[in-house]
């Protein structure tokens, strides 16, 4: 029986390699959805912004136990990122960072990992 984890991992930081490409980024997260052993249950959807100041892509995945999601902006250098995902299955925060970092090369970052299990949220771990 499925026992819900209710899992938050927030990340935001700095990239060296980003991507126009929804193509590609759909194939990264999708990658990333089966890095942590998880499951696709819709998605994933990219879309690339070129509004001023706000250039770059976003994807989002709708997975079996909830979401994720990353946004990468490709005007600053380096360039910024933010992502989250949330899972109601058990997953690795150092498995997503290092998905990031093989595909974007992370120049640092920080993160969070917030227990949502409770009455109140609890940051569990952070680097």
């Amino acid at each position: 029986m499925f026992i819900p984890n209710h899992l938050h991992l927030l990340v935001k930081g700095e990239i060296k390699i980003s991507t126009t490409s929804t193509e590609e980024l759909n194939v990264w997260l999708t990658e990333l959805v089966h890095r942590v052993g998880m499951e696709v249950l819709n998605g994933p959807h990219s879309v690339y912004c070129d509004h001023e100041g706000n250039e770059g892509i976003t994807g989002t995945v709708v997975l079996s136990t909830s979401h994720a999601s990353i946004h990468i902006w490709d005007a600053p250098d380096p360039k910024q990122f933010q992502f989250d995902i949330y899972s109601c299955k058990s997953f690795s925060p150092e498995s997503v960072l290092t998905h990031i970092d093989e595909r974007f090369d992370l120049v640092g970052c920080t993160w969070q990992l917030i227990d949502r299990n409770g009455d109140k949220f609890v940051v569990v771990a952070e680097g």
